[in-house]
């Protein structure tokens, strides 16, 4: 069991060690505060320009994640030879495809948070703003301090994170995601709103579930085929389930206060956890007749 936690504990370390995955997290924060920043109008809903960027962007840039950084982290430990390493320390191939597959989803989750956390911030901001507007008749535009730390969390992180590797030795890339992480839930923290929180992050749950589906495919592909045949099965997997995942983006459903309901959630949860476990299972049994010597 310790042995699957520390592959557990590794895999996340590694993704979130990777430039690709901060480099997406930047272009989802992006997405995500700016955005909504660069809206001139309404529709009598003040927060749909920001709800519709930060689901978006959790949507596309987060299947890219879950793609990209799973092929690369099977894919790592197949060429570097370490996985001979691994099979050799008395864990099973099933325990530790698993167990991989743990480490890149609990680095996706800090991914979700995230952008989540930013984008709540935008929402507020983009509610106050409105309401702001209303009052002055002034155009509607973002509340100026939400902006500030919705982009807080965009740019103080690299730049904190180039100063700790000059000066401590800290490595670059994981203390600037981390240091994302802390900065958007203390942004969405200072202007929290339990009614917004409640409409908003239940829409972004639900795109975890595709995610974690993505997830369980490539590596199963990547198991079986090299980098590049293993993404592009991954890029045919999107394009066939592409009308489904109308199922899961559900930001229509937010507007002018409505919710995504809890039960719908939960449903949507069941529909993908048969997919995750078959997807599993095919990566299992590719991982346990293919030779790696």
């Amino acid at each position: 069991m310790r042995r699957h936690l520390a592959i557990v504990r590794t895999t996340a370390l590694e993704v979130c060690s990777e430039p690709l995955a901060f480099l997406l997290t930047l272009t989802a924060l992006g997405c995500a505060a700016i955005l909504p920043s660069l809206h001139f109008h309404q529709f009598g809903d003040p927060s749909r320009m920001a709800r519709d960027a930060g689901l978006s962007a959790l949507l596309i840039v987060g299947l890219c994640h879950a793609v990209f950084c799973t092929v690369k982290a099977y894919r790592r430990e197949i060429e570097s030879g370490t996985l001979q390493m691994a099979l050799a320390a008395s864990v099973s191939r099933a325990g530790f495809f698993l167990a991989k597959l743990a480490g890149v989803f609990l680095a996706y989750l800090v991914f979700a948070v995230t952008v989540a956390g930013v984008m709540l911030t935008a929402v507020t901001g983009a509610e106050r703003g409105g309401a702001l507007a209303a009052q002055t008749g002034d155009v509607a535009k973002m509340y100026g301090p939400s902006l500030a730390l919705a982009l807080a969390a965009i740019v103080l992180p690299p730049v904190a994170a180039a100063a700790l590797n000059r000066f401590l030795r800290v490595r670059f890339v994981p203390a600037a995601v981390l240091l994302a992480l802390a900065l958007s839930v203390a942004g969405a923290c200072v202007f929290f709103s339990p009614r917004l929180a409640a409409r908003v992050l239940g829409a972004a749950l639900l795109l975890v579930f595709p995610a974690a589906v993505f997830m369980a495919a490539s590596a199963a592909f990547a198991v079986r085929w090299p980098a590049n045949a293993a993404t592009a099965l991954a890029g045919l997997l999107f394009a066939v389930s592409l009308p489904n995942l109308g199922d899961y983006y559900l930001s229509d459903a937010l507007s002018r206060g409505g919710a995504v309901p809890l039960t719908y959630v939960g449903l949507a949860a069941l529909c993908a956890l048969p997919l995750v476990a078959a997807f599993a299972l095919l990566g299992i049994r590719l991982f346990k007749d293919r030779d790696y010597a």
